[in-house]
């Protein structure tokens, strides 16, 4: 496998341009190989998560990873195609014949694909194996009550263990329960952060546990504060700045958004603000303007109306 420095490729049309003009400089991947590292070719599992593993390759932005059954030649089906930019891909498979594949990428060039093989068998027991959780997503914010908690169904398992935990993982125990399904729903009275956690069972086994944080919001913000223009005002037809007080936010962070309404009730403008103020320009007329404050968990509290005019 060809571990060379790579080549680097010029940007020719930019060296023909003024002196100023930077060099567009990539790497050349033709001829590295991406070396794998887990699992091995070959490697036979009764897990329902495989985890796939490679090296990283200098210039390299992104690899594809892709993962077929039963081969690349004649495929069923194609599992996954994906582009991620780490050096790591894990993937729930069923029983089966896997081929996997992962080549290096960049804009401009991609390495040759390097490929192993892997089996899936059917376990008789649920050790080793881990539920996958499907929502609410791992670190989700939400503002909701009650929440639903759901996850794949895993092969083996007569009922699950569902814990609900105050922080991490390790953090103390607010409810425990034996679910027959794949979801539950549960109101969560207080605010704050949380982990929860699935585990499959049955008579004879039980499964590793699976772990997602969650954060439990329900506080909006406080009201933003209308600064510039001030009311009533009238302004020329130039540039001019909005700006405003944030609403004060003590739970998951938050962001703005400016609205603009014109005489008309028609919203002309509507900025997702990063920083209290905006710079913009209008032509002639009357405007009503204001602020919403909207935290990560999507509650909000809109500002007082502002009212200006551009002769």
């Amino acid at each position: 496998m060809n571990h060379a420095r790579p080549l680097v490729r010029v940007g020719l049309a930019c060296l023909l341009l003024s002196p100023g003009c930077k060099d567009i400089i990539e790497a050349d991947l033709a001829g590295y190989g991406v070396v794998l590292l887990t699992p091995p070719d070959g490697y036979i599992s009764t897990a329902n998560l495989s985890a796939f593993r490679w090296e990283a390759i200098p210039g390299a932005d992104a690899y594809r990873i892709q993962i077929a059954e039963p081969n690349f030649t004649n495929p069923v089906i194609y599992r996954y195609d994906s582009l991620v930019s780490g050096t790591t891909f894990d993937a729930p498979l069923q029983p089966g014949v896997y081929r996997w594949r992962v080549r290096g990428e960049n804009p401009n060039s991609s390495t040759s694909y390097y490929e192993r093989g892997l089996v899936i068998e059917e376990s008789t027991t649920l050790e080793g194996s881990s539920p996958l959780l499907i929502g609410p997503t791992s670190g989700a914010i939400t503002a909701a009550d009650p929440i639903m908690f759901s996850w794949e169904a895993l092969n083996g398992a007569e009922d699950y263990r569902f814990e609900l935990r105050s922080g991490s993982q390790t953090g103390s125990l607010v409810t425990a329960m034996i679910v027959g399904g794949t979801s539950i729903e549960l109101n969560i009275p207080e605010e704050g952060p949380y982990t929860w956690g699935v585990q499959a069972q049955n008579s004879t086994s039980s499964s590793n546990f699976s772990y997602w944080a969650l954060t439990v919001d329900r506080t909006a913000p406080g009201t933003p504060i209308l600064q510039e223009p001030i009311n009533a005002i009238q302004l020329p037809n130039a540039p001019f700045t909005f700006r405003w007080t944030t609403g004060s936010n003590a739970g998951s962070g938050a962001s703005d958004s400016l609205f603009v309404v014109d005489a008309g009730a028609q919203v002309i403008r509507s900025i997702h603000a990063p920083a209290p103020q905006v710079t913009d320009s209008l032509g002639g007329g009357t405007y009503t303007w204001y602020v919403r404050t909207t935290d990560a968990a999507g509650n909000g509290t809109s500002s007082g109306n502002g009212t200006f005019s551009i002769q």
